[in-house]
């Protein structure tokens, strides 16, 4: 077990392993329910098995060795993810007495001057947006030799994890999705920024069903190290000029891995598939746009046509800019509402979730996501 309060847990003898392994299924049952998430030191005390004083001695413990306990004015709650640039936390700032999420700089990281110059850079170009369905940077600094970044806490789930829960989403609340990435998009883009790392982990979908884009302007430090051209970007999303390692990459390489998102998102899979990380580079560097009509002939023609221009090789083919792309959704969801009106006999019927049937497209050559097979959908 890698948390490093269960670690701290079993190495004082405070609770059995059977024990934390059952508060463990209680707290992933929790998280699969949509209910209130708990920590599994949560439920232990929840139940009994530990005290809340020694809960909140353990997380004090916990937050003094990872750097938590050193950063003024905001109070650590808990862990939220980890990745390697250091760590996620979820916490209070006291002075406005909301949530935040705080970013904390890996202790390798911190001690490299010029990496944290470049961190702090990136950080206040992304604090100077403001937009809907962007998660806003809200302070960056130093505490106690810590070096850190606070953001908007958004209450949601990543839609990677709604992917994994139940597979395929519905195609117009994809379209809906897309169009709230698309509008993140295009105000990042005219302030000047790239996000280069467009992916289903890196959209937040809130309780209030806001699609939020997050790590802008941070991509590029995920990067960091060597004389190599920089990589930026994740494999199943990257487009083809940053697979090749280019550096100074457009706009349009943001609408690439927007259109791989969209194409998971409708078909829960992701558009190449490969033995490892290099073939699937060379998927996106090779293998035409897989269609996604060929999983699922009921997507609309011109979803399929969107999700092609989107994911061309040539940067020039695709759509243009953001703004562009803005239009094309809110054109899409306005037909595919209207198809599935008339499909029922009213005019606009909104809240239909079943597509309307269309005539299956030729087979098309195999291509890197494998034989068009029918998936079952679980409609949201």
């Amino acid at each position: 077990m890698n948390d490093p309060m269960i670690v701290r847990i079993l190495e004082l003898g405070m609770a059995t392993a059977e024990q934390v392994a059952d508060a463990t299924r209680v707290s992933e049952q929790l998280e699969e329910m949509g209910m209130q998430p708990r920590t599994v030191g949560e439920v232990l005390c929840e139940k009994g098995v530990i005290t809340e004083e020694q809960h909140e001695e353990l997380r004090r413990q916990v937050r003094r060795a990872e750097g938590g306990e050193q950063i003024a004015g905001y109070r650590i709650e808990h862990k939220l993810g980890e990745g390697a640039m250091g760590t996620v936390y979820k916490a209070r700032q006291l002075s406005l007495d909301r949530d935040v999420a705080i970013k904390v700089l890996a202790p390798h990281l911190s001690e490299d001057d010029v990496f944290v110059q470049r961190f702090f850079t990136e950080a206040k170009a992304v604090a100077r947006l403001n937009h809907t369905n962007i998660i806003s940077g809200i302070d960056v600094g130093e505490s106690g030799g810590v070096k850190y970044l606070v953001m908007e806490y958004a209450d949601g789930q990543t839609v990677a994890k709604l992917l994994e829960r139940g597979g395929a989403l519905d195609e117009e609340r994809v379209l809906g999705i897309g169009l709230m990435v698309a509008r993140a998009l295009d105000h990042a883009h005219r302030n000047g920024l790239i996000h280069r790392d467009v992916k289903p982990d890196n959209v937040i979908i809130t309780k209030e069903g806001v699609a939020k884009l997050c790590d802008l302007g941070l991509a590029r430090m995920e990067s960091h190290g060597g004389d190599e051209p920089a990589r930026m970007g994740t494999a199943a999303y990257i487009s083809p000029e940053q697979a090749r390692g280019e550096a100074d990459v457009t706009e349009r390489a943001d609408l690439y891995s927007l259109g791989c998102t969209l194409f998971h998102m409708l078909t829960g899979r992701v558009p190449f598939e490969g033995a490892d990380a290099s073939s699937v580079l060379a998927m996106h560097l090779t293998e035409p746009a897989p269609s996604v009509r060929a999983l699922d002939p009921t997507i609309s023609e011109r979803t399929e046509l969107l999700t092609q221009t989107l994911m061309a090789k040539v940067p020039a083919d695709r759509t243009a800019t953001a703004k562009d792309l803005i239009a094309e959704l809110e054109l899409s969801v306005k037909e595919l509402r209207a198809a599935r009106g008339k499909a029922t006999g009213g005019a606009t019927a909104v809240a239909v979730t079943t597509r309307a049937k269309a005539p299956p497209p030729p087979a098309p050559a195999a291509t890197a996501t494998g034989t068009p097979v029918r998936r079952r959908r679980k409609r949201r």
